[in-house]
């Protein structure tokens, strides 16, 4: 019996050591894609070889780290020496200060003194219609509220509970999703990516204190359309096969629906983590030049922010707390915890603007887009799906305090084979 018990007592501990490991490796997963992000990072202190926007959305997935730009330098011009000193013109896109906006206020910076420029005022001078920009995009009408809500008490009400009945408006009759374009205008499809985008305003526009008699079930509407777009695979898609840029997207919606610990959301990790390379901790996007998945640094920040437990909108302006107005070549203060990756050797063919299919977050038929994944011709061209695949992490569930990944569930298929060990062992110990 004694020695029934000391191999009772080795199982234990390799069983804990087993998911000891597992739990670094999660861990990992979003240090190594910070790493690669800095590593993109050039002299003028932006994040390169990314879509549209790879240095705002960078911006947002090191500060849902604790990490201030700051800090984020080649080897002296700072990340957010880039931001302040990039600004748009005035013929520029509305996405352009979109993007910005939420940047700045995720980064704790104020959006309406930001290096001297109003850029909630210059957004809203964009504004027409109920709508903000092209009146056939959608693209910047999501991202518009996103960016005026994250604005807080700055932005102007009644724009914003304009745009929020808009956007409800321009929900698709039929299946409940939202498109790039809105509908009666060209290129116009539901697709899981915009959909995903829509939740995250249509949430924080509900939880900011926008009514709208269609608001929840516009919401219910959306998410439904999520659950029944989701691939066997647990991914999403723009044109069917999964990529990582719509995965990310549908997962930042997941995160805001406080879906964190539903299957779907654990599947959608699954996947999602599985698209990390492991070459260079980059999640991977589909290069038409090359004709092969590579690394994109607009592809990574969203998947660090998705993994994280966050979204887009990370807090919301409040003017009465005074935020020094950053200044260009702001000396050289210590870097805050920048963290180190150990990438392995093999890369990972993941997708992740467009993995397996066409490029996934939106065609481009506007010069608004934010994501400039596709060509000029949003046909579905199939996309060769990648091959090999990293070891799936399964039921990973992101802390909402850091930048962790930890094993906090595990599949019911895993859970059943456990009590079964484990029944069979005491058993036999009896």
């Amino acid at each position: 019996m004694k020695s029934k018990k000391i191999i009772f007592q080795i199982f234990l501990v390799l069983f804990l050591c087993f998911f000891v490991s597992k739990t670094i490796s999660a861990d990992s997963i979003i240090d190594n894609g910070l790493n690669y992000l800095k590593s993109k990072q050039d002299s003028t202190g932006r994040i390169t070889n990314g879509f549209s926007a790879p240095s705002q959305w960078s911006s947002i997935a090191f500060a849902a780290n604790g990490i201030d730009i700051s800090t984020i330098k080649n080897p002296l011009i700072s990340l957010q020496d880039f931001l302040t000193d990039n600004v748009p013109s005035s013929s520029s896109a509305a996405t352009d200060w979109e993007t910005r906006i939420l940047a700045i206020v995720a980064t704790n910076g104020d959006p309406t003194n930001y290096k001297g420029t109003n850029y909630v005022t210059n957004l809203e001078n964009l504004y027409k219609n109920n709508q903000i920009g092209d009146e056939c995009s959608l693209n910047d009408d999501i991202f518009g509220l996103l960016a005026e809500i994250s604005a807080g008490s700055t932005s102007n009400s009644q724009i914003k509970q304009s745009i929020l009945s808009y956007l409800i408006s321009k929900q698709d009759s039929i299946d409940g999703g939202f498109g790039y374009s809105a509908p009666g205008c060209a290129w116009y499809s539901t697709s899981a990516d915009m959909t995903g985008a829509a939740i995250q305003a249509l949430v924080s526009a509900k939880n900011n204190d926008l009514t709208d008699s269609g608001l929840d079930n516009a919401i219910n509407r959306a998410k439904n359309y999520l659950l029944a777009n989701q691939n066997g695979d647990g991914g999403f898609g723009y044109y069917g096969s999964s990529d990582s840029d719509s995965t990310g997207w549908v997962l930042m919606a997941f995160n805001v629906l406080d879906m964190k610990d539903s299957t779907a959301s654990a599947n959608t990790k699954n996947w999602l983590i599985s698209q990390q390379s492991k070459d260079d901790g980059g999640f991977l996007a589909f290069d038409y030049g090359s004709n092969k998945f590579v690394s994109n640094s607009t592809t990574t920040a969203q998947a660090i922010i998705a993994l994280s437990g966050k979204s887009w909108i990370l807090k919301i302006f409040d003017p009465t707390i005074i935020t020094p107005t950053p200044t260009t070549g702001s000396g050289n203060p210590t870097p805050t915890n920048t963290p180190t990756a150990t990438p392995t050797s093999t890369p990972i063919p993941t997708a992740t603007p467009q993995p397996t299919s066409i490029p996934t977050l939106t065609p481009s038929p506007t010069p608004t887009i934010i994501f400039t994944r596709g060509s000029e011709n949003p046909t579905p061209t199939k996309i060769p799906t990648p091959t090999s695949i990293s070891e799936q992490i399964l039921g990973v569930e992101t802390t909402e305090t850091n930048k962790n990944i930890s094993l906090q569930t595990i599949t019911l298929f895993g859970l059943g084979m456990l009590c079964l060990i484990f029944d069979t062992i005491k058993e036999w110990l009896v």
